[in-house]
């Protein structure tokens, strides 16, 4: 087989017949970093001559398609070099100038015992021992293959420190095997894998190295739909199986004599032919293909299978509900560290207040209904004091679009090298997750502002780098949504606020008495508190000042009170004595200071509240933050709110 007809072979992955495959047959590049999702399940090339093994490791796929190369070598660095087949391990001998037991002279013992003893030493571990004799096949041989697995333990990007002088050979080396042309001509292939890009060295990567970086991604919808597909129901072949052995039972219970026996013969024949195809799971009988894929949305072929299997193990059924117990668990157990795969609990109709930016996230859901990714925003800002309802809007945006809810951790990590690793893992989990809505807590704390000083090898500078190539790529418009959360936006990167990396910034700001009175009754239905008040207007007035939360936290201490006052209720005295018990965690200062500036950072005026005039009054007279002055003249400045319109209202 040519290395033409290779890609040719039928089931092989998109990423391989696209990336590798065609880069390789145009002789564009001979060595590749293969990232991502290495420990995939795939489609078996050789799937019609081996039925009972439909999906296979990547690895064994590897083995399938260059089963007709002259040389094929898989190396890892714990294991050493292993040989798809034992002529070629004899073959690499030969060209790697190796002696071996068949030169020694079988007359002399001792020889032949010293040749013995230096066949175990002839095939080392140690990179610095091995890559040198795979050069040479590389370079004597035509059509090798050489599947390097762990490159990163091989050729590891620079941590801060000097590399190893061994790790500079190792890099200049595989360099050279991708610039060499006689490589290239004689049909050779390197593959390096490894599960994050960043930890391999920055040498390889660089577009002069001539090394092509090709993702492995996770499966898309129709991958996993083919693949559970498989597993419940099996082959389209042992469906046509089981279809005529039901047609044949529903004939034997008419037959008699003769007929019978034959039917009976003829059941058992298709039966025995069913052992020919891979056992597969069952499934409950409404069990909806689609909304197994649909819930599976970020997890491999692998995950799925591991799904199945503590289905059976336990005795359940595999339902949606044990899909998405399943799926949080081992995608948190995967991105645990880095973020959190979350199942949001309230929409928007149970949120109390903020009536425009309800309405604002009630339009994205509708643009994400129709599918229509122009007016979907391609990143969201919402600024304001704690506890005003920042979480519970994205939460709801999340829930209402039935997309994934992921909300990230801080990537940054004291060991060297590991934050550009973790923020990697993170880009690439939330290609897997989409379409996604990314909650970004509390923003300004991430990697602030690139201005301000670091001392931290330009580590910040990357990440910052990093992100801002992800959020400005128009692929992800309408299937990740980010959405920063923050009561800073001042101390966020200018570059991180700007439209098309956050298309809408929103201020979200202490409630208003109405909005105050809608949030008591939206906690106590919320958490199913009995209560006797009809109308909560006059506790709104008590709680001034304080946010969504606060009042949250205060419905659960007044049922608390009643229980102490042996109430079955919640009556008056008891959520008075809520509220007066009640000590804001955020001071007034505070909350002035967080308020200016989402008003300043706001990108429409149509989505600040109605009294965002009076809250700047209030905050001049109150005087307590230091340069407010200065802040509201700049607000005034830029028309935010118009200068003669808050004159007006003193």
């Amino acid at each position: 087989m040519t290395a033409t007809t290779e890609v040719k072979l039928p089931n092989l992955p998109e990423w391989f017949s696209d990336a590798v495959a065609s880069r390789f047959r145009a002789e564009i590049s001979s060595v590749f970093i293969l990232h991502g999702d290495i420990t995939c399940l795939v489609p078996n090339p050789n799937g019609a001559d081996e039925p009972r093994y439909p999906y296979i490791p990547l690895q064994e796929m590897f083995a399938r398609v260059f089963s007709e190369r002259e040389m094929v070598i898989f190396y890892n660095i714990a294991t050493g070099m292993r040989f798809l087949k034992p002529e070629m391990e004899k073959e690499f001998r030969k060209v790697a100038e190796i002696a071996g037991e068949e030169d020694a002279d079988p007359k002399d013992v001792v020889a032949a015992a010293k040749a013995g003893l230096a066949m175990k030493r002839q095939l080392p571990r140690e990179p610095e021992l091995c890559l040198p004799l795979i050069e040479k096949a590389l370079r004597k041989m035509e059509r090798v293959a050489v599947i390097i697995e762990q490159a990163h333990f091989i050729a590891p990007e620079s941590t801060g420190g000097a590399l190893l002088a061994n790790e500079r050979t190792h890099i200049a080396r595989l360099r050279a095997w991708a610039q060499d042309s006689k490589v290239k001509k004689k049909t050779n292939i390197v593959l390096l894998l490894t599960d994050l890009l960043s930890k391999v060295s920055g040498e390889l990567r660089q577009a002069s190295s001539r090394i092509t970086a090709v993702l492995i991604p996770k499966p898309t919808a129709t991958e996993r739909k083919f693949y559970i597909e498989r597993q419940t129901l099996g082959t389209p072949e042992e469906q046509e199986v089981e279809r005529q052995i039901a047609a044949l039972r529903k004939k034997l219970s008419r037959a008699k004599g003769d007929l019978k026996d034959s039917i009976t013969q003829e059941i058992e024949d298709l039966k025995e032919s069913l052992n020919a195809f891979p056992p597969h799971f069952e499934a409950p009988k409404d069990f909806n293909v689609d909304s197994f894929v649909n819930a599976t949305q970020g997890m491999s072929l692998r995950q799925i299978l591991e799904i199945f299997r503590a289905a059976k193990q336990s005795g359940r059924q595999v339902d949606i509900s044990f899909v998405k117990e399943k799926k949080k668990e081992i995608l948190n157990a995967e991105y645990g560290d880095v973020m959190e795969i979350a199942e949001p609990q309230w929409d928007l109709d149970s949120i109390g207040g903020l009536a425009k930016q309800k309405a604002y996230f009630a339009s994205v859901l509708e643009a994400i209904r129709k599918g229509e990714a122009r007016l979907i925003p391609q990143g969201i800002t919402v600024m304001g004091p704690p506890g005003t309802g920042k979480t519970a809007l994205i939460e709801a945006l999340a829930k209402g679009a039935s997309y994934n809810f992921v909300k990230m951790k801080n990537a940054r990590s004291m060991w060297v090298g590991m934050s550009e690793e973790r923020t990697e893992r993170q880009i690439q989990g939330l290609w897997a997750l989409a379409p996604v809505i990314v909650m970004n807590d509390e923003a300004d704390l991430g990697e602030a502002n690139r201005d301000s000083p670091k001392g931290d090898s330009g580590v910040s500078e990357r990440i910052m780098q990093a992100w801002m190539r992800f959020l400005s790529d128009p692929r992800i418009r309408g299937r990740v949504v980010m959405v920063n959360c923050t009561n800073r936006p001042d101390r966020m990167d200018a570059a991180m606020k700007r439209s098309g990396r956050s298309d809408d910034r929103i201020a979200i700001l202490m409630p208003t008495p109405e909005e105050r009175s809608a949030i008591f009754g939206v906690m106590f239905r919320r958490y199913d508190i009995a209560t006797s008040i009809t109308d909560f207007s006059l506790y709104a007035t008590m709680a001034k000042g304080l946010s969504g939360a606060d009042i949250e936290a205060i419905a659960l201490k007044s049922l608390r009170f009643a229980g102490e006052m042996d109430k079955k209720k919640v009556d008056d005295e008891a959520l008075r004595e809520a509220i007066d018990d009640f000590i804001p965690s955020a001071s007034q200062s505070e909350i002035d200071l967080m308020t200016l500036l989402a008003i300043s950072e706001s990108s429409s005026r149509r989505l600040l509240p109605e009294n965002a005039r009076e809250i700047i009054e209030e905050i001049k007279e109150r005087n307590l933050v230091p340069d407010g002055e200065s802040l509201i003249a700049q607000i005034e400045a830029r028309n935010i709110i118009k200068p003669d319109e808050v004159a007006a209202v003193a």
